[in-house]
């Protein structure tokens, strides 16, 4: 405690200048308005960019709760434009067939011969066996196996997945099926000759079946080869997902697909 004294009593010169230094600038800000004002602004400025930087922080760590409710709006926004298509499809039918149900992703292949997505909703989420599954720029896959909070998908990227489709354009019913060389192709088939394909014709789903609604978009024709003894078009399409930044997708129920089944095998 002494030596504590004895050092304070060494350095009071310099105690006292800084006191005093500080007695000045109180003074000068207190009763010089100029100064007043710019001490204001500065010490606002820095407040401001102190709670910026806090936001900042804390958005940061409320991203994936962010990202959750978006994903929650998005399926929201999903069903009704089912619905909206489902009004002018028409009028009568006043029936809502589908149910979509929003998932994350948390783990997708799409390197592989064949690829798989493994995704955060399960039986639990009334997620079952073969529905469809897409994502906000198309088709994406169907159910393979489910637990109860989580499913595996068989990607689009998979050779055994065979989508039923149509030419937008045309109404011309056609399959799409990966072919197992570039991530973001696949492969159009059994469109016949007499057909005017072109690029850029948007390949959508048929709705022939209770995997998928109608008029989702499945890629874009960016290829077609068709000569004199062939009877269908070669033709490769540009997918409309992109499955290297798949994160969020959705899986379609058909709430009518029990009762459509039951007439179809009578």
């Amino acid at each position: 405690m002494q030596r504590l004294l004895d050092f304070l009593y060494q350095q009071r010169e310099i105690a006292v200048f800084i006191g005093l230094e500080i007695l000045s600038a109180w003074l000068l800000i207190n009763y010089n308005n100029r100064y007043n004002a710019s001490f204001l602004n500065s010490s606002n400025e820095a407040a401001a960019s102190i709670a910026q930087t806090s936001n900042e922080i804390n958005e940061y760590f409320y991203l994936d709760e962010v990202n959750t409710q978006l994903m929650r709006e998005n399926e929201r926004l999903q069903q009704e434009l089912r619905m909206l298509r489902s009004e002018k499809a028409s009028f009568l039918d006043t029936v809502d067939q589908y149910q979509v149900i929003g998932a994350k992703v948390v783990n997708n292949t799409f390197d592989r011969s064949a690829n798989f997505i493994t995704i955060s909703a399960g039986r639990k989420d009334s997620v079952d066996v073969g529905m469809g599954v897409i994502s906000s720029f198309g088709v994406v896959g169907q159910v393979k196996s489910v637990t109860n909070n989580f499913a595996t998908i068989y990607s689009l990227l998979h050779p055994k997945l065979l989508v039923s489709s149509k030419v937008k354009r045309t109404e011309t019913k056609c399959t799409v099926q990966w072919d197992q060389e570039i991530y973001d192709r696949a492969s159009l088939k059994y469109i016949p000759r007499h057909i005017k394909l072109k690029e850029g014709d948007s390949i959508v789903t048929s709705g022939y079946n209770s995997v998928f609604p109608e008029d989702i978009l499945v890629g874009i024709v960016d290829e077609l080869h068709l000569e004199e003894h062939m009877t269908f078009y070669e033709a490769k399409l540009k997918l409309a997902t992109d499955f290297t930044s798949l994160y969020h997708v959705f899986v379609i129920k058909d709430l009518l697909k029990q009762e459509k089944d039951s007439l179809e095998i009578q």
